[in-house]
């Protein structure tokens, strides 16, 4: 009894810190907010800045106790079947109890994994063992002649780095000179501050924040420079143009080529935090069936591989090992998505770059786009990994053509020779003419006033939903011609079509059509 009641309060303890983070994390928020407006002084800004310091510190510490406190739980939780200590010789019944109390504390990470129970330095301990004993542990044999990754001027003036910031800040450019060349276009973001891991909590109290994401700059949003008054770390940035960034939307995950981690010096923690990250990446309907991640400190690097959310196999290296240049350039992953995308603009004669991401349906994937040739914004939609899906995107492109020429006003163009089947044949680009904005932006009447003038001209668009109309110089303009269908007469069709399309207006807009 006294063990459940210390059980007890310390779960009453993990509360009251998840509590006190949610609080932090919504003062750093009006913080950014406050560092964002116009016209703040010199001194305001200063004096922000500090205060955001002050904060992220508190969070941090705030952390730290969580993950201590989940510790104690653990314990607790596994021993008070002998008052609190475990037990020399356990018995089959004691052994059944403790399997059955793992059992449940997976079930309880699985289900949330916002809230793990185990903490990330038992998770770290527990994987190398596994991998370890099952020769998935493995040492980089050097490649002799081969390239390294630092030399031993670099590894020396790495060595005397005192915190993580500064480790990420001089790694940052040695792995833009291994990824951004290539092929595939990658770029290095730097994510130390910005929460882009999302859990499946319904707080963002729990979201994740990785040192690095490495990837298409399309799939990116640029974030600004976080303060800091490391002098070190300020004369670094001085030197170097280093970018900042997150993932533009969760259902890009599968699109990462590699997520970064550093520390000054690896442990079982770090790991543990490394594998979090990769179940995170790898969980729910538009996860990454395989994501890998990369583990570093000032001597040595630890590439991880995770399969549907649990660790395959990794691979240890020292940065001046020779051969470590080409180990590390050939594991990033280069995903369908990344690959159709770079064929795609190679085929257009297009360029995509940071903060193009405009949104995605069941069958693709819709970017912002610059045509090379003049300049001009167009919308590149892409499809990859299925026939089915490149066959309906060249369905929607011969019916969307048919359609503008009916309604040009209202359905959105497709730019000539605008529709490609890739190399692959299992993957498809469509180019669209314009770059809409949000629906937001439009009077609710004019976009029950466009459906009717789509059934008027015999089109009914087959999923006239909010999402598949866009704002293009303040007038509606319908997009997603799948479905759509150019037959005069549907009249019940086009009826069911625009009461439906009434009844998400009213929703939305609150509006109540004549």
């Amino acid at each position: 009894k006294k063990m459940n009641q210390t059980e007890s309060q310390v779960h009453a303890a993990i509360e009251k810190v998840e509590a006190a983070i949610e609080k932090v994390e919504a003062q750093i928020e009006k913080v950014e907010q406050k560092l964002d407006a116009e016209g703040l002084s010199n001194d305001d800004v200063v004096y922000w800045r500090n205060k955001e310091e002050q904060l992220r510190n508190k969070e941090e510490r705030l952390r730290n106790k969580e993950e201590r406190l989940r510790d104690e739980r653990l314990l607790l939780l596994k021993h008070q079947i002998q008052g609190g200590r475990p037990p020399l010789h356990p018995t089959e019944r004691e052994i059944d109890l403790e399997h059955k109390v793992d059992l449940l504390l997976e079930h309880t990470r699985t289900d949330d994994r916002a809230t793990p129970q185990y903490s990330a330095a038992l998770i770290g301990g527990k994987n190398k063992a596994n991998l370890m004993s099952d020769n998935r542990f493995m040492e980089f044999e050097k490649r002799s002649g081969e390239e390294s990754i630092l030399s031993a001027k670099e590894l020396e003036a790495l060595s005397k780095l005192e915190n993580e910031h500064q480790v990420v800040a001089f790694v940052t450019p040695h792995l833009e000179k291994i990824f951004c060349n290539g092929d595939i276009e990658f770029s290095v973001f730097n994510s130390e501050q910005y929460k882009w891991i999302e859990t499946t909590s319904e707080t963002s109290a729990y979201n994740e924040k990785p040192d690095l994401l490495i990837c298409h700059p399309a799939i990116a949003s640029r974030k600004k420079p976080f303060h800091s008054r490391d002098t070190v770390l300020n004369q670094m940035r001085e030197k170097h143009s280093y970018e900042y960034g997150v993932l533009s939307n969760w259902k890009l995950r599968d699109a990462v080529g590699l997520t970064c981690e550093a520390k000054v010096s690896i442990d079982n923690k770090g790991f543990g935090e490394v594998i979090n990250y990769g179940a995170h990446l790898c969980f729910g309907k538009d996860g990454a069936e395989r994501t890998r991640l990369i583990l570093f400190d000032k001597t040595q690097c630890w590439l991880v591989g995770v399969v549907k959310g649990s660790v395959s196999d990794v691979t240890t290296f020292q940065w001046r090992d020779e051969g470590s240049a080409s180990l590390l350039r050939d594991f990033i992953r280069q995903s369908p998505l990344t690959k159709a995308l770079t064929a795609a603009c190679q085929k257009f004669h297009v360029a995509v770059g940071t903060d193009s991401f405009l949104g995605a349906g069941a069958f693709g994937f819709v970017f912002r786009a610059t045509r090379c040739s003049d300049g001009r914004f167009v919308a590149l939609k892409v499809v990859y990994g299925s026939r089915d899906g490149v066959q309906r995107l060249e369905r929607e492109s011969i019916i969307m053509n048919k359609a503008h020429g009916e309604c040009p006003d209202e359905v959105m163009g497709v730019e000539e020779d605008g529709f490609a089947i890739l190399e692959d044949g299992l993957s498809g680009a469509l180019l669209l003419s314009q770059v809409g904005e949000h629906y937001s932006n439009l009077v609710p009447q004019s976009i029950l006033d466009s459906l009717k003038t789509l059934h008027r001209s015999g089109i009914l668009h087959g999923d006239a939903r909010l999402d598949n109309v866009v704002c293009v110089d303040g007038k509606p303009v319908w997009i997603d011609f799948a479905d759509a269908r150019l037959l005069p007469g549907l009249m019940t069709s086009q009826q069911d079509e625009l009461e439906n399309l009434k009844a998400c207006v009213k929703k939305t807009f609150r509006y109540n059509a004549p």
